[in-house]
């Protein structure tokens, strides 16, 4: 994946690196006071060569990576810390002898916020300084590849930019489609293990990360848009846990607003509301995995349950029923005998 972000930095700033060798490098920097900082990512990347001679003043170079949801006026001074620490570190290793010449940094930083942000130099941050400070000044700037300006074909072509489009973008409707440009990317024929079990990880980080965004939103056809995506993700749990999270952050938010109003009627009225979308939404996935009859039978069989328990038992029926008829069944003898499932 930093291969990838590499091919979305300018040219002349990535000319004299070499991807295919990279280098993690710790991201906990203790400061000569004593003081911890943490960056988000660095490496060490390898220079290339040209008949056989290095390029550069150094074998490697160093990348400093932050990611970046929201502006931060203090970026361009972090980013000053976080190079001088991996400098410090770098000179502290072998003691910096004659000769020694400390490794270039590489300061970059991925916005993926849904405002513009120009982000401002360490000059603009700094009150005005007389004339003759000039040569003592620091003067570090830093890249910004900001999510925004990426086209729909750098994401079909490089999975980072699928990844930092979809991290970037706030409307539901986008989500399938950069989800899928992501996972074709991810996934190619033949995948290995390793990279499969990291595709996986991804795919439940950004599922977490859309039921925070989306799901909270009372439009059905946000819901199917979240579906689609995380089909694409081809995790197979993965709709299981969605459905599951989606439904108790619906009570979750009734119960929530019961407990604002702070009286008992306001608490009512607040779990009614939860149940309500739990219905709902329990209604639209029996029709997505089952066909319309089905989800509305389905939706009467919900009609007055008013148990939180129950719904989320029901809840689990659409999960683990591989039929309509199955189903619907079970959900007669769930919600109309009240009985446990068998």
């Amino acid at each position: 994946m930093t291969r990838d972000l590499l091919e979305l930095l300018p040219e002349d700033a990535t000319a004299e690196l070499d991807p295919r060798r990279l280098r993690r490098l710790p991201t906990e920097h203790v400061a000569a006071s004593g003081q911890r900082r943490r960056a988000d990512m660095a490496w060490a990347v390898g220079t290339v060569e040209r008949a056989g001679v290095v390029v550069g003043s150094g074998a490697e170079a160093l990348l400093a990576l932050e990611f970046q949801s929201s502006p931060d006026r203090a970026m361009a001074l972090r980013m000053e810390i976080y190079v001088a620490l991996l400098r410090q570190e770098v000179a502290a290793e072998g003691g910096l002898r004659a000769g020694d010449l400390l490794p270039r940094v590489l300061p970059v930083v991925v916005y993926t916020g849904g405002r513009r942000w120009r982000p401002e130099t360490l000059d603009e941050l700094t009150a005005p300084t007389p004339a003759g400070w000039g040569n003592w000044q620091a003067r570090l700037e830093f890249l910004c590849l900001d999510a925004a300006n990426l086209t729909a074909e750098d994401g079909r072509s490089n999975p980072v930019a699928a990844l930092l489009r979809l991290l970037a973008s706030r409307q539901a409707e986008s989500v399938p489609a950069l989800a899928k440009a992501l996972f074709d990317g991810l996934r190619p024929a033949g995948l290995g293990a390793e990279r499969q079990a990291f595709a996986n990880r991804l795919a439940r980080a950004l599922m977490r990360m859309l039921i925070a965004r989306f799901a909270g939103d009372e439009a059905g056809d946000r819901h199917q848009h979240m579906q689609q995506a995380l089909r694409y993700m081809e995790e197979p749990t993965m709709l299981a846990e969605a459905i599951t999270e989606w439904r108790q952050n619906a009570i979750a938010e009734g119960r929530t607003e019961g407990r604002t109003e702070g009286r008992a009627e306001g608490r009512t009225e607040g779990l009614r509301e939860g149940t309500s979308r739990s219905r709902t939404l329990l209604r639209r996935q029996a029709t997505k995995r089952f066909g319309l009859e089905a989800g509305d039978e389905f939706g009467r069989l919900l009609a007055d349950e008013e148990d939180a328990d129950r719904l989320a038992l029901a809840g689990d029926l659409v999960i683990d029923c591989s039929s309509a008829e199955e189903l619907l069944s079970r959900a007669r003898r769930l919600l109309r005998g009240n009985s446990p499932i068998g």
